[in-house]
């Protein structure tokens, strides 16, 4: 029978059917800290709940940041869960921490229960600074030819590296390859105190999980890309919109969405043909990518619709950017055989938690503010409310 200290903090009904499904399977739970493994159920992992004694920790929690894994896992070797997952996983994970199956270190065997690539970069990077005792970092992956930033906390600009200049910085030793053998990604530091050797252990340990993360990721973009333009498309969207309020309500932020149309779409098939409308809506589409923060997300909705999740932003900034993409398509006439066609979209906008309480009724107020744009004139943004 194995011994397994208990210590719940801040009690929950999920902590009470794992120590229940503990004990069923012959665990003796002991209360309170004590030698060996420590179940420890909490909302958040928190450094100040580490009691001193315990040699590893299975943190059962709520909800969980990358940058609070990290602190936790540095004060103690453990594993972090939350309380949505199976209770057999817990099992699992407390197996390995008694045969102290962790990896180069704790941090590595987290990595394997985060669920997407962003997780495993955040981690990463939050692990690189702190070892380093840099001032700040990034993480850049490539796409092609260029790297694209992908996690970051503002230390560098976000536009995109070519790969040349990726690799002199490496070369110059201001950055370093991840997964070096695919060029896959690349960290930089601002002003890192400690030797490479510090803060890149274990990295290669880390490469496989990295890759199996970004084919996974590779893979899931094909089914949700549009044949057609640069943009996703609406499954995706249905995909990414109540994952990006959900976590727009936990961090007390907003998030817009706006809706475009292309006006008079049919009267451009009709008079041109339907290639002359693909063409208008490739134009559409990469001139919205082109006006969008890094962190925007264009999706095409269906026909002349196009939907963007701007994260961390009211509906005024939505308004400006839309006002603005309206602005520089109609300065950008498209050349259909011998015409020069004027562009002329509409827009809708509507933020969370300003107009609506979910992602479904974010759409609907979006679509709504649209159909109004479209009523009331076309060529212009009207904002729900």
């Amino acid at each position: 029978m194995h011994h397994i200290h208990w210590l719940e903090p801040q009690p929950s009904t999920a902590g009470h059917a794992l120590r229940a499904a503990l004990e069923a399977w012959g665990h003796d739970v002991v209360p309170g800290p004590g030698p060996g493994s420590l179940v420890l159920v909490a909302e958040r992992p928190d450094p100040r709940l580490i009691p001193a004694e315990g040699s590893e920790i299975l943190w059962w929690v709520q909800e969980a940041e990358a940058e609070e894994i990290s602190a936790v896992l540095e004060q103690r070797p453990g594993w972090v869960m939350r309380q949505d997952r199976p209770l057999e996983a817990a099992r699992e994970a407390l197996r390995h921490l008694r045969q102290r199956d962790l990896g180069s270190e704790g941090w590595l065997r987290q990595m394997l229960h985060l669920a997407s690539l962003d997780e495993l970069l955040k981690l990463m990077l939050t692990r690189a600074i702190r070892q380093s005792r840099a001032k700040g970092g990034a993480i850049w992956l490539r796409k092609e030819n260029r790297f694209y930033q992908r996690a970051g906390d503002g230390s560098f600009p976000e536009a995109p590296l070519p790969r040349h200049e990726a690799l002199d910085l490496v070369r110059r030793g201001e950055a370093f390859l991840l997964a070096a053998s695919e060029q896959l990604g690349l960290l930089r530091l601002l002003n890192p105190l400690e030797p490479p050797e510090r803060f890149l252990l274990g990295f290669e340990d880390v490469e496989p999980l990295l890759l199996n993360a970004w084919r996974l990721e590779e893979s899931k973009a094909l089914s949700f890309k549009d044949d057609l333009t640069v943009a996703q498309n609406r499954r995706c969207l249905e995909t990414e919109l109540p994952q990006t309020v959900r976590e727009a309500a936990a961090k007390g932020e907003s998030v817009a969405l706006v809706f475009i149309d292309v006006d008079d779409l049919k009267q451009v098939n009709s008079q041109y043909g339907h290639p002359a409308g693909s063409i208008v809506l490739e134009a559409v589409a990469r001139t919205a990518q082109r006006l969008c923060r890094a962190h925007d997300r264009l999706y095409r909705y269906g026909g002349d619709e196009f939907c963007l999740i701007m994260p961390s932003t009211r509906s005024l900034g939505a308004q400006k950017l839309a006002e603005r993409l309206i602005e520089v398509t109609l300065g950008q006439p498209v050349a259909i055989g011998n015409d020069r066609l004027t562009i002329s979209l509409s827009a809708g906008v509507a933020a969370f938690p300003e107009h609506a309480d979910g992602a479904g009724h974010l759409i609907e107020q979006a679509d709504r503010a649209l159909l109004r744009a479209k009523r009331e004139g076309k060529r212009q943004v009207v904002v729900a409310g």
